[in-house]
Parts: C-alpha cells; structure tokens; sequence
C-alpha cells in the first residue's frame, strides 16, 4: 500500500484532503498529477486547486505542471 494510494483513499472518502510535507516532497507537482491521473482514468471529473502564498511561486508551479505535461499554460493548468 503505498502513500500515493493512501492519498488517493483519503481523497475519495473526504470531501476536503489537506497535505503537509516538507519542501521538495512533491505536494505541489506530484500530487496533483497523480489526481488528475486517477480520476481521469476513471472517466470521473475532479477539480484539483493547490494554494502558493506568492504570485511566482503560482507561476513558476503552474508552467512546471503544463512543461511536463506538454500542456500549454492557461488551459488545462493555470494560476490566479
């Protein structure tokens, strides 16, 4: 069972999921993603918000997402 599956449990059976972890740890990149992933999968929609405290930070998360996803910025991943 690994923690990417318990994140996944602990969202489908939660209607709000908070994560802490340190810096680096991939909150931000990864988890998303791995969200995205699964309910995509399974055909169900999801709405994945991830809250930075300044305005480059948002930026900079958001063109790392769509970079890696060959997505363009504004569309399927953007910031406000």
């Amino acid at each position: 069972y690994s923690q990417k599956d318990k994140i996944l449990s602990t969202i489908e059976t939660n209607s709000i999921t908070v994560i802490q972890g340190n810096t680096g740890s991939g909150k931000s990149t990864q988890i998303p993603q791995c969200i995205l992933d699964n309910y995509v999968g399974r055909s169900k929609p999801v709405n994945i918000v991830v809250a930075q405290p300044r305005r480059i930070a948002a930026r900079s998360l958001c063109e790392h997402v769509s970079h890696s996803r060959n997505w363009t910025v504004g569309q399927t991943v953007g910031y406000q």
